[in-house]
């Protein structure tokens, strides 16, 4: 019959037709000449982790704790304090700097008017005109205000000034420059050297060694000993 091909043993073979297509097709296969980059996998970098600081990881703690108390404080109401019980700090912020920061900022202003930190040889007296503003606007009497009386027309300041008289020159007009550069100097070291421990436990004998010879009955009463032997009693 035609159409189909027997071998020797007479089974009948069928033509290679799936060989035939595929090599047609790789012959028909071309490559594109571009990609999109959707489709193009691109080769990922790999990093290696940096190790864990202990120092970061404190910082870090510190901050979240830090932030978790100011969380829990801004939601606690505030407790007010009573006028009895006031710190320093709060009676100097709230008390003081409220009038004397303003003095300040004026008396500076006055300076510049008068170049008093351009000349060595000025009228201007910074301190004098610092309470001069002060006692014109104390809260306490407010009738100053009204009346803004010069230092020296201040009855008090006449007063005082008949009883110790100032000196016709200011000690910024004799001294020169490195002179008070050195007296600033002086005094500022001195007030350091004062504040340690040491200095201040050695000016707290000789006060208590002074004050007890000229109390003649330190010797014979105990109780007076004692009590002047603590350097806390004695510095009350």
């Amino acid at each position: 019959m035609a159409g189909k091909i027997t071998d020797r043993k007479g089974k009948n073979k069928e033509p290679k037709s799936g060989a035939s297509e595929l090599s047609d097709n790789l012959a028909t296969f071309a490559l594109p000449d571009s990609l999109p980059c959707s489709e193009v996998d691109f080769p990922i970098l790999i990093r290696k982790k940096n190790l864990a600081n202990w120092k970061t990881i404190l910082e870090e703690t510190d901050q979240q704790f830090h932030e978790i108390e100011k969380f829990n404080d801004s939601k606690k109401e505030p407790v007010p304090k009573s006028p009895f019980i006031k710190t320093e700090c709060d009676y100097i912020k709230n008390e003081i700097f409220v009038h004397l920061l303003p003095a300040l900022e004026e008396t500076l202003n006055k300076a510049k008017i008068w170049q008093a930190l351009q000349r060595q040889n000025c009228f201007f007296n910074g301190i004098d005109h610092i309470v001069q503003i002060l006692w014109n606007n104390n809260p306490r009497y407010p009738e100053r205000q009204g009346k803004n009386l010069h230092l020296f027309n201040m009855p008090w300041v006449r007063q005082y000034l008949k009883e110790n008289p100032r000196p016709l020159y200011p000690k910024s007009w004799l001294w020169p420059e490195e002179y008070a550069a050195t007296m600033i100097q002086k005094t500022v070291r001195q007030y350091f050297v004062q504040r340690e421990e040491e200095v201040q436990e050695m000016r707290d004998f000789w006060k208590k060694l002074e004050l007890e010879r000229n109390i003649p009955d330190m010797e014979t009463n105990p109780f007076l000993a004692k009590k002047f032997a603590s350097v806390q009693n004695f510095r009350k």
